[in-house]
């Protein structure tokens, strides 16, 4: 804006006072660490944080539509703390919470006969040990119970009463999220358990858990979930997995590596029925490979099974997808040899009996001459770089391409908006400099402009909205059609 000369003096300290505000708060720093994860972003958000706070100057709001401020916060929420989240998927006893344990380095998903995972167990890194649990409104739980009832889920209806849950029940539906703070492993642990144990009453009833880790041996932003099986008995849970399939940045499907059964198949078909056309972010993980007899010989003759079918139309869809994409793992073995010290002096224990004989399958004799081949073998740390290199940093260069396009969109409106305010605001300090007749005039023709822009954009918004309502609703008929087309 031009430099105004005001014959008042007051006037004009008042006006050059305004200006030096604005710039003021047009320079002030931003220092969210939310940001930090890119340095491009970083700079869109703090460029946006600014315009954000010079947009609720008094003087300026006034002309700043709802619709804008609104697209301000959806832009710099996503600028904000990337999370890329993995969900593991697999039936019963597929190895699942062996792999993610291994992942972690620390036993925290149960790995008992009984399956455990009936809710979304999320694990994050965290400035402080914690556990976040969301638990379900009264309308979430009917909709549960009436799945159950309906699905003659019977097991699930047996366990229930046995364990007098329905007493349990108002304790605990729609109450708000609970977070415990724990200071060591071992409390986490506890209190995981606590709320996901399959003999506590209180586990029909949590919808989420989140798990907060100082000690995270994944990537920052990663969140590792543990989902509830596709093949759960109750068909509610199952649903909650496919939602979860669609919306996770990658999906690891655990199957067991002795055999790919009809079953096992199935598993695999399900996932990618559910990742809209996505076949990228699945990695099948050939889970448990030391069960195999003569474990290096037997998968060499087994991938090329899975291969057969992995490149199929309804899986990968190429060969050299399926080839990159296809991880197998011993997630059991890895855990056995990082804690090692912790058992090496008793002949006697469980996991050194575990040991011995997954070693002799192996036909390895000493451990540690041949420890870095055993880890090699395991090839959880070659599934860490994939996480990393494969789904993180893929998914961050889209996520930067996403925001880049965002801010210039919402720069474009700003603008737009800015240069209109402008030009009034021009026209009422030069008229200000005539008569109060002219003056008058433009206070109404400005107003008369004003109403008018308002109409018009209520409508532009009220017609968006019809379409956008028209889009989701075809969309999600459509996305009905083929989740019923994968089961």
């Amino acid at each position: 804006m031009e430099k105004f000369q005001f014959k008042d003096e007051s006037l004009q300290r008042t006006y050059e006072n305004r200006v030096k505000e604005l710039k003021d708060l047009a320079d002030s720093p931003v220092n969210n660490p939310a940001y930090l994860w890119d340095e491009t972003v970083q700079r869109y958000a703090a460029a946006m944080e600014r315009t954000k706070k010079l947009l609720q100057v008094e003087g300026i709001s006034s002309y700043i539509t709802a619709g804008m401020m609104k697209n301000l916060d959806t832009f710099l929420k996503k600028c904000s703390d990337a999370e890329f989240h993995i969900a593991l998927v697999g039936a019963i006893k597929a190895g699942k919470s062996t792999l993610i344990n291994a992942l972690l380095g620390y036993e925290y998903a149960s790995t008992k006969v009984t399956p455990e995972t009936a809710a979304l167990t999320k694990f994050k890194k965290s400035d402080d040990n914690y556990v976040k649990v969301l638990l379900y409104t009264k309308e979430e739980w009917d909709s549960l119970w009436k799945s159950a009832v309906e699905g003659n889920a019977d097991i699930f209806l047996e366990e229930y009463k046995t364990l007098n849950a329905d007493e349990e029940k108002n304790n605990w539906l729609g109450i708000s999220p609970r977070k415990v703070t724990c200071n060591t492993q071992e409390e986490l642990v506890k209190e995981i358990t606590r709320w996901t144990s399959s003999k506590s009453p209180v586990h029909y009833f949590v919808k989420e858990v989140e798990v907060g880790l100082k000690d995270f041996e994944l990537p920052k932003g990663v969140v590792l979930v543990d989902t509830p099986g596709l093949d759960d008995i109750v068909e509610y849970r199952s649903d909650i997995t496919r939602d979860y399939i669609d919306r996770a940045n990658a999906v690891l499907v655990c199957v067991k590596s002795d055999a790919l059964t009809g079953q096992e198949m199935h598993t695999i078909y399900s996932v990618f029925s559910n990742v809209r056309y996505n076949p990228e972010k699945v990695f099948v993980i050939a889970t448990q490979l030391d069960t195999l007899n003569r474990p290096l010989e037997n998968w060499q003759a087994q991938r090329l099974e899975w291969i057969k079918h992995l490149k199929r139309k309804g899986a990968f869809g190429n060969e050299q997808l399926a080839e990159r994409n296809l991880i197998p793992v011993s997630a059991y073995l890895y855990t056995l040899l990082k804690e090692y010290n912790t058992y090496a002096q008793d002949d006697q224990s469980d996991k050194m009996f575990d040991l011995k004989s997954i070693l002799f399958k192996l036909r390895v004799c000493d451990l540690h001459a041949n420890y870095q081949m055993l880890c090699d073998f395991t090839q959880i740390e070659t599934l860490k770089r994939k996480i990393n290199n494969d789904i993180v940093v893929r998914y961050k260069k889209l996520l930067t391409e996403d925001v880049t396009n965002s801010y210039l969109i919402c720069k474009e409106e700003i603008q737009n908006s800015m240069r209109k305010i402008k030009k009034e605001q021009e026209d009422i300090i030069k008229t200000s400099q005539g008569g109060i007749e002219e003056i008058r005039k433009k206070q109404k023709e400005f107003t008369q402009k004003y109403e008018e822009t308002k109409d018009d954009k209520r409508e532009l918004e009220s017609m968006i909205n019809r379409l956008q309502t028209i889009t989701q609703k075809r969309a999600d008929e459509l996305e009905r059609a083929i989740k019923a087309l994968g089961r």
